[in-house]
């Protein structure tokens, strides 16, 4: 149990790999961790010197030089919502206690896509359906989004 979808991307930041690691991951292979591209598998990062293209990745999905998809697809586990985008299947109405203590209200349209961040980790919902967001339209989410802003 754990990660579930193996990635590629076509860069290697030191940024990056701190956000692998704060996902969970671990580095893989010391040696070759500061290579030209980055790929996850199970819960190991390492660099790649190669640059695939798409049909030559094995199983990985190639996330080219899209960060936010890349970390939207190597965030995806099977024992933890945390980290990961979901779609409301129908609207959805959520209500949350804060740190404070102060209840908080909110809802989500059909069909929108959420993050589940520690609001959604304390939340309850009151109405309404979801699913977690699968690689298809975690693809199509982040390719509309890097297209409409750059």
């Amino acid at each position: 149990m754990g990660f579930t979808t193996a990635a590629f991307i076509l860069k290697n930041t030191l940024e990056l790999k701190d956000k692998l690691i704060r996902l969970g991951y671990k580095i893989g292979n010391e040696r070759y961790i500061n290579d030209y591209f980055l790929a996850t598998d199970n819960n190991e990062m390492f660099g790649i010197d190669i640059s695939y293209p798409p049909e030559e990745c094995n199983g990985y999905i190639h996330c080219g030089t899209n960060e936010e998809l890349f970390l939207a697809i190597a965030a995806l586990r099977d024992d933890t919502n945390e980290n990961q985008w979901f779609i409301a299947d129908s609207p959805l109405s959520v209500s949350y206690d804060d740190i404070v203590g102060n209840d908080h209200y909110f809802t989500e349209p059909k069909g929108s896509m959420f993050f589940w961040n520690i609001n959604w980790m304390h939340a309850t919902i009151i109405s309404g359906n979801y699913h977690k967001a699968t690689v298809e339209e975690l693809i199509e989410y982040f390719k509309e989004k890097e297209a409409n802003h750059g």
